[in-house]
């Protein structure tokens, strides 16, 4: 391993940033002290394909990659030169733009529950906006929500420990069901006769594997109580399959939403579905945002999904994915360290579990540590992210950066020494996805 780096310059900013801006970031999975504060970068000044480098000149792999959203990679060139190209055309206008059709039509080829789409900025607008289509189109309040769908009122609602400063007024109109459980959904739908809109849930959520048939009997479900059913497909969505998890799994939901990878980075939203639901969004409803046609996303868009229609993008992930998946499995046996991944190659997510929780937590921070220092970027128990740009060579130093640190860390915990090893302030893990 090559000598310590330093952070110096990220946590001179840290430092400044706390007293001027809550929680430090603007993005709580984003906050320092969310992976290993002290002894991992902070702050970024450039990115290129897979790979970033902090403020203080170190290069790293990277995983976490803006929390999902490159897709294709950093500075893909396809999608700087539409971006570079639309900008000099203007960014937005108080007319409409092109670009807007040829998005909404590429929407509509490559995912199948799209008649009708629009644009809005992040996943907690467009899941919003997914709520009072549903609400409108069926004249019902109810929602039945597994997983994490946003900060907005509406959803949070739903949580018991992360719902501060919601209305309690709000908690009668949305209730939650267990993931991957066929009967807990039954039994709220029993429970909501007649009252529930949408069913809405993250096609393969949760970090495991979805069980054979759970997406056609939810569908089935959702018809048999005249329910809609949604896909957030923030995650998923041009990452699985060109079509999201939809296409993947192979039923098709009434509503829809996608961000993240849509664009490759920038801000961009979708909402769509069924014409027959969808017209609520214009004829009943009131949904409209300022930035919904600004033009450099839609032009990044655009550059993306006919990236994605012509090359090999989404093969290329999830085989990079297998290989680190198994990778991480046979390197966590081989030093007994009891790492595991889960879930899907294009975004798996990781488990370390020792009998004593406090000891999991140390191994992960002192993980983060090590594989910082040997020049790859983790999130605490993933999710892992791969984008096109991360080839066989990205992968073999990945897995030789874990080979390593693993090494270290099997001999830390032998030696009872683990949070000798640890250069880490402070750690606080930032909220999980709820069912």
């Amino acid at each position: 391993m090559s000598e310590t780096r330093s952070y110096d310059r990220s946590l001179e900013l840290w430092r400044r940033a706390i007293e001027m801006i809550p929680g430090g970031s603007q993005t709580n999975s984003k906050r320092a002290t969310a992976y290993a504060l002290g002894a991992f970068p902070i702050y970024a000044q450039r990115a290129e394909g897979a790979r970033i480098q902090d403020v203080d000149g170190n290069w790293y792999i990277d995983y976490i990659l803006g929390l999902g959203p490159i897709t294709l990679g950093y500075c893909y060139p396809e999608i700087d030169a539409a971006i570079r190209e639309q900008l000099e055309r203007g960014i937005i206008y108080g007319l409409l733009a092109p670009v807007e059709l040829e998005v909404a039509e590429s929407v509509i080829e490559m995912v199948p529950c799209a008649e009708m789409v629009r644009f809005l900025k992040g996943g907690a607008e467009v899941t919003t906006a997914a709520a009072r289509i549903a609400r409108g189109y069926t004249g019902r309040e109810v929602i039945l929500n597994c997983g994490y769908r946003g900060w907005a009122d509406g959803w949070m609602a739903q949580s018991t420990g992360m719902a501060g400063g919601v209305p309690d007024c709000l908690g009668g109109v949305i209730d939650g069901f267990a993931r991957h459980d066929l009967d807990s959904l039954r039994a709220k739908l029993e429970e909501h006769a007649g009252r529930v809109a949408m069913v809405s849930l993250d096609p393969a959520g949760g970090g495991e594997r979805v069980p054979d048939g759970y997406h056609q009997g939810v569908r089935e479900l959702c018809d048999e109580f005249g329910a809609l059913l949604m896909y957030d497909e923030i995650v998923t969505g041009f990452r699985m399959a060109p079509g999201g998890g939809q296409e993947y799994f192979g039923v098709t939901p009434d509503l829809a939403c996608f961000a993240k990878g849509i664009a490759n980075g920038m801000p961009l939203g979708v909402v769509c579905g069924r014409a027959e639901v969808m017209r609520k969004a214009c004829d009943d409803l009131v949904i409209s945002v300022t930035y919904g046609g600004e033009a450099l996303s839609l032009a990044a868009a655009a550059a993306a999904m006919r990236v994605y229609r012509a090359e090999p993008v989404f093969e290329t992930i999830w085989a990079t994915g297998a290989r680190l998946m198994a990778g991480f499995d046979e390197l966590g046996e081989k030093h007994g360290v009891p790492l595991k991944c889960h879930g899907y190659e294009p975004m798996s997510s990781q488990t370390i579990r020792y009998e004593d929780p406090k000891l999991s937590q140390d191994v992960w921070t002192l993980l983060l540590q090590e594989m910082a220092q040997r020049g790859v970027l983790l999130r605490r128990g993933g999710l892992l992210f791969v984008t096109y740009s991360h080839g066989e060579a990205e992968a073999e130093e990945t897995l030789a950066a874990l080979d390593e640190s693993l090494a270290v860390i099997a001999d830390a915990v032998d030696r009872g020494t683990v949070q000798d090893l640890l250069r880490v302030t402070e750690v606080k893990e930032s909220f999980r996805s709820f069912t």
